[in-house]
């Protein structure tokens, strides 16, 4: 069949700077697949979330969330982190594959850069609800 050129895929940036962080979303029939990255991208760690019930009182929702990470990463965290968010906010599965690096990183810009990442899993949740 070739090549598509229409994809549902949309942008989305948090932060500035060596501390930009981007998410590129694509909209799989009711589902989304998102890839972030950040300075050096690369795969860190992936998360896959599917909407579900909590299973004490039935009507909070929540997302069993399963995680792969490659050894030596530390993106594992704000993969389940946001794979969660998003599911369970937009009722749908979530795929999250996420890799960020900077040289040199200290305590501080590791904080930055995770505030990057909660930043833009929230401007995805607020775009896919409008």
């Amino acid at each position: 069949m070739g090549w598509e050129k229409k994809l549902n895929s949309f942008t989305f940036c948090s932060g500035d700077g060596k501390y930009i962080i981007k998410a590129n979303a694509v909209k799989c029939g009711n589902d989304l697949n998102i890839t972030i990255g950040g300075g050096q991208y690369h795969i860190g760690a992936v998360a896959l979330a599917v909407p579900r019930f909590e299973y004490k009182d039935n009507k909070k929702r929540t997302a069993s969330t399963s995680l792969l990470c490659v050894h030596g990463h530390r993106e594992d965290e704000l993969a389940y982190h946001t794979a969660k968010k998003i599911a369970t906010s937009l009722d749908c599965s979530v795929s999250v594959a996420i890799g960020i690096h900077i040289d040199n990183i200290d305590k501080e810009e590791i904080n930055i850069l995770t505030n990057n990442v909660y930043e833009l899993t929230d401007k995805i949740v607020e775009y896919f609800k409008s």
